[in-house]
């Protein structure tokens, strides 16, 4: 009986997509969530302070989301090249 064999595809580009989707989606809801935190607490106050201080450094991880994109188009990329010259799988023996 013979094996059935399954042809790889060049890179599957769903997990990049599905990541950035969800990563897009938590750093909205996570700093609508510390701003309305923030905003029920007195000023002044540590709980208002903790969220003020966590709404901005999600802020600030926005502002590299256009970065992150980027190396994750250029790591598929890179994989492209590498299996073009045959390097896909880097952990087996050589036969030359």
């Amino acid at each position: 009986m013979q094996k059935l064999e399954y042809k790889k595809s060049a890179v599957d580009l769903t997990d990049l997509a599905i990541g950035i989707v969800v990563l897009g989606i938590v750093v909205s809801v996570g700093a609508n969530v510390l701003i309305n935190v923030r905003d029920t607490n007195t000023d002044g106050d540590t709980a208002y302070n903790l969220a003020g201080d966590a709404a901005t450094g999600l802020a600030e991880y926005g502002n590299w989301f256009t970065t992150i994109v980027i190396v994750g188009v250029a790591a598929v990329i890179l994989s492209l090249i590498f299996m073009a010259f045959g390097r896909g799988s880097m952990g087996k023996a050589s036969t030359y």
